[in-house]
């Protein structure tokens, strides 16, 4: 990695639905997401992320909204990696 790093948290949301619950994985960027982060590049690189940690983890056991780990992000090159908490 070249430019500065940054670490956003990742966390597994849970809500009950009529039919079951949902969960859907979710990358924290907050009101502070560096510029160079605010792009389409880095929205597509997201779902990447979440993807990734989809396969990882064994979502569908996680029963209540949950900080699973932090994604590290290049601002230079949106290259990243999930650390797992």
């Amino acid at each position: 990695m070249s430019g500065d790093l940054v670490e956003l948290p990742v966390e597994v949301e849970v809500t009950s639905e009529q039919y079951g619950t949902l969960r859907s994985v979710n990358v924290v960027s907050g009101d502070d997401i560096p510029p160079e982060l605010d792009t389409q590049e880095w929205r597509l690189e997201e779902i990447s992320v979440e993807s990734h940690v989809r396969d990882q983890l064994d979502v569908g056991t996680i029963d209540e909204t949950t900080s699973v780990g932090v994604v590290r992000v290049d601002t230079d090159t949106l290259v990243w990696e999930f650390i797992e908490a």
